[in-house]
């Protein structure tokens, strides 16, 4: 009994485990539609995934290109405002001209008016002085020197007094005038006569330090000793405008013959190359000065010895012939140009002009009138209005160029315009990003 309870168990349990053997195999039948629809369920996942993908890719790659594109119109917007705001321009303006051989001799006057060409005379003085080691020692006797100013209160007419005319002091001391002089007479000024007056070096009679005075110690008038006995005594008279000095007897310091020649003769080059420089600067900016045209006198001033040194003074004026440009090119172009109209022209002179100006005396520059050779070459440039040129071309179209030309066709052959950037066709509003350039005068 207990052996078929055993066995009963046994079967009821192989049964049961038939069972669910049977029953798990069911299952298996049916798991290949389940898993192909889970495969078709994360296969259209990952489609659209896919999909969804390109679609982000292909978004973002139309928004990168669209991004440069942005991009570039900016860039070019910038620098379309850049290169509009930096624009310039350069015009280059071929005036109308005529070269010139000059071989030719002409007329000058001081006057204006007088037929002929028409000079000016302008002059500089300058002085200076060197000290110099003294290599000897000399007896000096030596005259004290200043200046005064002579008065004509007698007459209208004026009064000449010769060289050495004498002048004495209140306190008898004699000095004399070192050169003739003419003293003006008496003018009427605002119904006031005034005493005609004109200043002169004058020079002690003898040497000696005692003839030397301070103008502050200067007292009463210098009479003239010629005069005495007669009414111009009183009628004319002098006045010291510097201090007298220079008067000494004895030892001083020296320097030989051939030093003092050397050194003098170098402070005239410096006294020379100084105000040659001097009056071109110093000439009016409307005047012309040929390389040739000017006169240089010298003058030895006094030495001065001291205990160890000896101090040579020079002084020297320039005289300068200078022309009018303006006046100076019609006159060119009127002698020189057949058939010249008048137009307002500039003549340029090359660098082998020579311009040679001689008078009848060694002092040309005291003359009323000289002649002047000029032999070389020139250039007569005809004008135009530089100002009214860019005036009419601000913020134009470049086409107003031929306008401009045909206005100005008697006094201008040609005109190069370039405008930067290129692409640009209208001139830049601001006058200051205009530069105008002469073919003929800006070259040279």
């Amino acid at each position: 009994m207990a052996k078929k309870l055993i066995q009963d168990i046994v079967v009821k349990k192989t049964g049961i485990n038939f069972f669910n053997k049977n029953l798990s195999k069911k299952p298996e039948a049916e798991e290949p539609a389940i898993k192909l629809s889970i495969n078709n369920i994360s296969s259209e996942k990952h489609t659209h995934a896919r999909h969804h993908k390109h679609h982000e890719e292909k978004v973002s790659k139309n928004s990168h290109i669209i991004l440069w594109i942005v991009c570039i119109i900016t860039v070019a917007t910038l620098l379309f405002m850049l290169m509009s705001t930096f624009a310039s321009a350069t015009i280059t303006i071929i005036p109308k001209d005529k070269l010139l051989t000059m071989n030719d001799t002409y007329s000058m006057n001081a006057k204006k008016g007088i037929d002929g060409l028409y000079y000016q005379v302008i002059n500089l003085k300058r002085d200076i002085s060197k000290s110099i080691t003294s290599d000897s020692e000399e007896n000096v006797e030596r005259k004290a020197t200043g200046k005064a100013i002579l008065y004509n209160n007698f007459s209208t007419s004026n009064q000449r007094l010769i060289t050495n005319t004498r002048l004495q002091s209140v306190d008898g001391l004699i000095y004399r005038i070192r050169q003739s002089v003419d003293i003006p007479g008496i003018k009427t000024i605002n119904g006031v006569k005034t005493p005609g007056s004109v200043e002169v070096d004058i020079i002690a009679d003898v040497a000696g330090d005692k003839y030397n005075m301070k103008l502050s110690d200067f007292k009463g008038d210098f009479k003239i000793p010629g005069f005495k006995d007669s009414a111009k005594y009183n009628g004319f008279y002098g006045r010291l405008s510097s201090d007298l000095t220079g008067g000494y007897i004895g030892k001083v310091k020296s320097v030989s013959d051939q030093v003092l020649s050397a050194n003098r003769n170098e402070l005239k080059n410096t006294l020379s190359e100084g105000l040659i420089k001097d009056i071109y600067l110093q000439k009016p900016e409307q005047y012309y000065i040929f390389k040739d045209s000017y006169f240089i006198q010298f003058t030895d001033l006094p030495d001065v010895s001291g205990e160890k040194d000896y101090t040579i003074s020079e002084s020297a004026t320039i005289y300068a012939i200078i022309f009018d440009k303006s006046e100076l090119s019609t006159f060119i172009a009127e002698n020189k140009i057949k058939g010249f109209d008048g137009s307002k022209v500039d003549v340029l002179w090359k660098d082998n002009i020579q311009a040679t100006i001689s008078g009848v005396t060694a002092k040309p520059w005291t003359e009323s009138s000289l002649k002047i050779k000029l032999a070389g070459d020139a250039d007569i440039v005809w004008s135009y209005d530089k100002d009214e040129i860019i005036s009419e071309i601000i913020g134009k179209n470049k086409s107003v160029i031929k306008d401009i030309l045909n206005t100005n066709k008697d006094s201008i052959v040609g005109i190069n315009a370039v405008i930067n950037p290129r692409w640009k066709q209208t001139f830049p509003s601001n006058i200051k990003k205009i530069k105008l350039i002469d073919s003929v005068r800006d070259t040279l």
